[in-house]
């Protein structure tokens, strides 16, 4: 009996079997909220290679410039400033509002697999990002190991390591920049080490559906803190503003699931399940629908839906309610409880044997915060 496998359920195996292609991405992705808040340009470049059956490079490169206004504490009689107030502020001075900032961010990363005979492989990876006050060194390697001879089951453990150098500029007059720990220093230095450890199982279940599971852990250990952060204390009787600040470590656990599923010769779908919790206690659930459809040999057509939420983290207050004597302090939005919905629509289309052009768009929403629009369009040349 001959078996007809469209390009869909060749994308679903491909999951657990690795296709040799030797390409060159160039894309460009557009973000915008709340009509120019904080707009993002982000354009970037891969290179994958593959080296016979049993060697492959992949090279990526990124530029964003990011401007827009990060909402935050500041006294009002000095104007909206990433300073840090000194001494005590008038109520009706302390204003929660947005700071203007600009930042640009260059990253460059290199993944090597290497095949076995037995069709196992190892990835390693190192990444590199740099901000003007930040930054980024990782390390990455994970193993994938078939568990039978039809590589219809892998087990997989990989894990990384990312050291991160932070600079605290002292014109903030934040407490890292003070006279015991520094001041006479323009810049005073921080660092944050992360670890990630996950374990997964994929397991391709039929010609069309394959399932995938993973648990994860976390490790962070070092400035966890946010310098342009702003926190008020003791608003009603004598309000100071001060840095924020939180534990220097933390830790999360997880698991994700997923399934893939080709309903039909050209409509594939995906959903994924991940769970997250972290002793800031911060637990998080997150929902991934995505569907493909084979419009035609040269098109897809991609539909994604996520759902997120969190809860809030011990020691985060919002505007309303202000800190006293606590140790910990943010009123990071990112550290509040919330639900978030993303929605995007793709479509990739192949202009020839050698390129394929794709352009996405989606809406962002955060209720009672912000929403955004996005788009990407790029091109990818086979060689």
């Amino acid at each position: 009996m001959q078996l007809k496998i469209s390009a869909i359920t060749c994308a679903i195996l491909a999951t657990t079997t690795l296709f040799a292609e030797d390409y060159v991405s160039v894309q460009y992705m557009s973000y915008n909220e709340d009509s120019g808040k904080t707009t993002i340009h982000t354009p970037s470049i891969e290179i994958n290679k593959d080296f016979g059956a049993d060697y492959t490079l992949n090279i990526s490169a990124v530029h964003d410039s990011v401007s827009g206004a990060s909402p935050t504490y500041y006294d009002a009689s000095s104007g909206a400033s990433a300073t840090l107030p000194t001494g005590h502020t008038y109520t009706t001075d302390v204003i929660y509002g947005n700071i203007p900032y600009e930042e640009k961010r260059k990253a460059v990363s290199v993944n090597f697999t290497k095949r076995f005979v037995s069709r196992d492989e190892i990835n390693m990876g190192y990444s590199y990002s740099d901000e003007h006050d930040y930054t980024s060194h990782e390390l990455s390697a994970e193993y994938l190991h078939y568990l039978d001879s039809s590589k219809n089951s892998s087990l997989s453990i990989g894990t990384s390591y990312q050291k991160n150098d932070l600079e605290i500029y002292c014109f903030m007059n934040t407490k890292d920049c003070d006279g015991v720990s520094g001041a006479s220093s323009k810049v005073k230095k921080r660092d944050l080490n992360v670890v990630n450890l996950e374990i997964g199982y994929t397991q391709i279940l039929n010609r069309t559906s394959v399932l995938k599971g993973s648990i994860y852990m976390i490790d962070e250990d070092g400035y966890l803190s946010n310098p342009y952060m702003r926190v008020v204390i003791n608003y009603n009787s004598s309000p100071t503003i001060a840095q924020e600040q939180k534990p220097d470590t933390r830790r999360a656990y997880g698991v994700s699931l997923e399934y893939t599923k080709a309903l039909t010769q050209r409509v594939s779908s995906i959903i994924s399940y991940r769970f997250y919790d972290d002793n800031w206690d911060i637990t998080s659930h997150t929902i991934d629908l995505r569907t493909n459809y084979e419009w035609s040999n040269k098109t897809t057509i991609g539909i994604d839906f996520r759902a997120y939420t969190q809860t809030k983290a011990k020691f985060y207050s919002d505007k309303k309610i202000y800190f006293t004597n606590q140790k910990y302090a943010s009123s990071d939005r990112r550290m509040s409880d919330f639900a978030s919905f993303n929605y995007s629509l793709s479509l990739k289309h192949r202009l020839n044997s050698k390129i394929t052009a794709n352009i996405s768009g989606g809406y962002y929403k955060q209720p009672n915060y912000f929403n955004a629009l996005y788009f990407n369009l790029g091109l990818k040349y086979n060689f």
